[in-house]
């Protein structure tokens, strides 16, 4: 009879481990349940993202925009945003959100969000979903590069941020931005090709890494 040593029965139960919880974070964002779709976040938590230019943190506050910050907890709770590229990025704002893959934005772009109130500001640092007119918040984010009041009011309703950057904000202002604004299609182009167009076409944008919820 074969027996199997300690070390190896521990390593196997980590494998083992580590697919079922791959396996979990697949089906939470490419099939989210009702329960997942409306689960509330906790009232604050900070997230780590780690990028080609460096790592940040932001913290999220629920009071902020609870239907905003339940969508954000549970898109980086399993690692939607690994991956992204900052494909916008200009004085004003930087952008990001594509996972990269058209398949799962596809199922968040058709799960959106309701419209909330402004409750906080956005100021230099301050993050907000962007979106297309009502009630399209979905998954992509933007990131305040300097104080953005007009964005409180502006455009049926305004951005209402969901947190801000507690640590690194110097690597927002590292991240690749020559390509500005970029054409006119690129984000119906990025909806349906991904980060391959991306990759093509802006070789040089910057990208997450890795996406950790720490606190």
């Amino acid at each position: 009879m074969i027996q199997i040593r300690p070390r190896f029965r521990l390593l196997a139960l980590l494998a083992a481990v580590a697919l079922s919880a791959a396996c979990d974070d697949g089906r939470a964002l490419r099939d989210p349940s009702p329960e997942q779709l409306t689960q509330a976040a906790p009232d604050s938590f900070t997230v780590r993202f780690g990028t080609s230019a460096g790592d940040f943190e932001v913290r999220f506050i629920r009071a902020w925009s609870p239907l905003g910050v339940d969508r954000v907890y549970h898109l980086t709770r399993h690692g939607f945003y690994e991956g992204a590229k900052f494909f916008r990025n200009n004085p004003r704002v930087v952008q990001f959100g594509f996972s990269g893959q058209p398949a799962l934005d596809s199922v968040w772009r058709a799960n959106p969000i309701d419209d909330e109130p402004v409750v906080g500001t956005n100021r230099r640092g301050a993050v907000s979903f962007a979106r297309a007119g009502p009630n399209t918040r979905d998954f992509q984010l933007f990131i305040n590069r300097i104080d953005n009041p007009d964005y409180d009011s502006c455009c049926g309703g305004g951005y209402p941020p969901v947190g801000w950057i507690t640590e690194g904000f110097e690597v927002i202002d590292r991240l690749y931005g020559q390509y500005g604004e970029l054409e006119p299609a690129a984000q119906g182009r990025i909806m349906a090709e991904g980060n391959d167009y991306l990759r093509n076409r802006y070789p040089l944008l910057d990208s997450i890494e890795s996406v950790r919820v720490v606190r």
